[in-house]
């Protein structure tokens, strides 16, 4: 027994001792060979992946702007082009145009190109890289921009979201801003308990812009930030539309939490917390019990440039002024707590109705 044990060990070492002195003298071809077939298979993997990426792109688009048109909004380009081959665009939209379908309040924007590329590790992820120039139109007037920094990342499987950045946008004639995001992103299932709970959770920010002088606006130049946080409380359940999905979602008690709001634009330093209803028309509800220091300084000029002329404006401020207090003996504007509030196209403050957009002032 021990003799067989020794005589496949030595006729084992002498066929890898032959094996050692094949590789050596073939090394370069073997190293070529797995080389040229890891390398094939890789692209073999990458383009059958980005060629299903394309056929699912193919389908939502579609979708994508049927949902844009129920909200009023229509999604349009000069040409479209798809390439499933590696380190190109997956998808490139050539002079992309986002606008409103309502002539009374128009409004568009668009760039010169959109590039769409996925992941090349066949993670569920797209990223969209917006071209450095295009135009902005508002209320009739046409705005040219430039931004060094703007994408759009969409995520699928268990951590869906979408993410929206810019930085350093330059509107000429208007404005100047630093960075911009909107991020909204799905919580695990395992998360979601029931009625209550949050399924989604969102963030908005705002950072850094400067107005320009000739703009009619209500306070200083410079917007220092404005944050606001959100939780979407309830199940969404998707279906065909969106609009079902929505009105769905209403049904059973869906509605957004708001619990961080931060405004910071010299002199108003607002900070609150509530929550955003919305009703079976779909109109929203927005209530907020904020504490801030230059309420009374914002309310003045916004009457200076007759934005608010209604006569609760008058009573409105001598509650608010009541009410007001100095936080710190240093502070050069006085702490206002004060519940504000959007409903039916009114602003309210105290319960008291400052604007009416129902009504021409």
């Amino acid at each position: 027994m021990l003799g067989s044990i020794q005589k496949f060990l030595l006729y084992t070492g002498h066929l890898w001792r032959r094996f050692c002195s094949f590789c050596n003298r073939w090394k370069s071809g073997i190293i070529t060979f797995v080389f040229s077939f890891v390398l094939v298979f890789t692209c073999l993997f990458v383009t059958a992946h980005r060629g299903i990426a394309v056929k699912k792109i193919r389908a939502q688009l579609p979708i994508v702007i049927s949902s844009l048109n129920e909200l009023g909004i229509d999604l349009a380009y000069n040409k479209i082009k798809f390439n499933p081959v590696a380190f190109f665009p997956l998808v490139q939209f050539e002079n992309p145009q986002l606008y409103s379908l309502t002539e009374d309040d128009f409004w568009s924007l668009q760039f010169n190109n959109i590039k769409g590329y996925s992941d090349i590790f066949g993670s569920p992820k797209l990223q969209f890289k917006f071209s450095s120039h295009g135009q902005i139109v508002l209320t009739n007037s046409l705005y040219d921009f430039v931004t060094n920094k703007a994408a759009l990342e969409i995520r699928g499987g268990d951590n869906q979201g979408i993410a929206l950045r810019f930085g350093d946008v330059n509107i000429k004639n208007l404005a100047m801003i630093k960075n911009a995001s909107f991020v909204i992103s799905s919580l695990k299932s395992s998360d979601v308990l029931g009625k209550g709970i949050p399924t989604y959770k969102s963030q908005l920010t705002i950072r850094d812009v400067k107005i320009n002088g000739m703009v009619n606006y209500p306070l200083s130049s410079h917007i220092d930030r404005i944050i606001a946080q959100s939780d979407i409380i309830g199940k969404f359940n998707y279906h065909d539309d969106f609009l079902t999905s929505v009105e769905t979602w209403v049904k059973d008690g869906g509605f957004i939490d708001v619990p961080k709001l931060i405004v910071q634009w010299k002199p108003l330093t607002l900070v609150g917390r509530g929550q955003i209803n919305i009703n079976e028309n779909l109109q929203s509800a927005i209530t907020f019990n904020t504490s801030s220091k230059g309420l009374l300084k914002l309310i003045k000029s916004l009457q200076e440039i007759s934005w608010i002329t209604n006569s609760n404006v008058y009573v409105a401020n001598i509650i608010l002024s009541n009410k007001a207090f100095r936080l710190n003996p240093e502070d050069e504007e006085l702490t206002i707590s004060t519940p504000i509030s959007y409903t039916d196209g009114r602003i309210s403050i105290e319960n008291l109705v400052v604007k009416d957009f129902n009504k021409e002032n």
